[in-house]
């Protein structure tokens, strides 16, 4: 089983949480001997993840080490695992401003009602009076 911890010990020894013993040497000893400065003088990275890999096989080959850091990764999970659940039971930005979005649409539709009303109203009856005005026979 991988850690969704990301780089976890076990992850860079490349092994299994419930590997036994025999199998996190045998990890080690692979690992260490592809990274070794000595195959690699004078790189950086090759340095790097030798350190990684040793710290690895120092704290999972002690058997109280390995103990309190797997509690330290399943409680990591854990607290990755409520973050997550938080960050998806956050309403996103279109479900937390519907209602509004909602209401100034009908707003908007009601002031174009009323602006129709008033201007065919107001236009009709401009429109008769002039008319009349146009009709009167003139003295």
């Amino acid at each position: 089983m991988r850690s969704d911890v990301p780089n976890s010990h076990y992850d860079t020894l490349g092994v299994p949480r419930d590997a036994a013993p025999q199998e996190l040497r045998r990890a080690y000893r692979k690992a260490a001997q592809q990274n070794h400065p000595d195959r690699h003088a004078g790189d950086a990275l090759a340095e790097a993840a030798m350190a990684r890999i040793n710290e690895a096989w120092a704290v999972l080959s002690h058997p109280q080490r390995r103990e309190s850091y797997d509690q330290w990764l399943r409680a990591q999970e854990a607290r990755l695992r409520a973050d997550a659940a938080a960050q998806a039971a956050q309403p996103t930005r279109f479900e937390a401003g519907w209602p509004w979005g909602l209401v100034a649409a009908t707003m908007a539709v009601a002031l174009a009602t009323v602006g129709t009303v008033v201007y065919r109203t107001s236009v009709s009856s401009t429109a008769a009076a002039q008319h009349q005005l146009a009709a009167k026979p003139s003295r």
